[in-house]
């Protein structure tokens, strides 16, 4: 798939290439995990991932943890469900400049869009996708981390570029991806495939 529109997919792809060497990579659970699995982020990074009791708990904090353990930059590449789920993991004044969080705010949780069974119910809208306009510029400014925001391809590519710099503070990049094709794009991929 050359022409990918910008979409969640279109975000893995970019950074298959673009997380400079040396990073550890921490993944959330649900989509992106699913996403991350169709590109190699292993060739040059050591990449996780934990499941919580609700699949998506406990991803920010882990990531954040082994922030402030590992001698060596962390990405954390989460959705945004995960990511608000869990936002006490950055309560804390132990994580480094080095951290770098990367948030795919779909504006939902986009899983079950993916999945079978979901999307056919017309409650998936706000008792399951539950379907937000929330950001995380607030956050970022409430732990005193860097923030940076994009909403189409060039302004993903033009933060990238910042966003792995070396920085004073952590960064957090989220990339608005609400109202875009992405369960779409991920279901035509597969039919690619063959």
């Amino acid at each position: 798939m050359e022409n990918v529109p910008f979409s969640d997919f279109y975000i893995f792809k970019q950074l298959e290439n673009a997380v400079p060497d040396g990073y550890r990579i921490h993944i959330s659970n649900s989509s992106p995990i699913r996403y991350a699995q169709l590109f190699d982020f292993t060739k040059e990074h050591e990449v996780y991932c934990n499941r919580g009791v609700s699949g998506i708990d406990g991803c920010t904090s882990t990531a954040m943890g082994f922030a402030i353990k590992e001698n060596a930059p962390v990405l954390l590449v989460t959705g945004e469900l995960s990511f608000f789920y869990d936002i006490n993991g950055l309560w804390n004044k132990y994580i480094p400049s080095t951290a770098r969080i990367i948030v795919i705010n779909n504006g939902e949780g986009s899983i079950f869009r993916i999945i079978p069974g979901p999307e056919d119910t017309r409650a998936v809208d706000d008792l399951i996708a539950t379907k937000h306009h929330l950001q995380a510029e607030h956050l970022a400014k409430h732990f005193n981390m860097e923030y940076l925001y994009a909403d189409n391809a060039e302004g993903l590519m033009s933060n990238l570029s910042h966003f792995f710099e070396s920085s004073e503070r952590p960064i957090i990049l989220e990339v608005n991806t609400a109202d875009r094709p992405n369960a779409t794009v991920l279901k035509e991929y597969f039919k690619s495939l063959g």
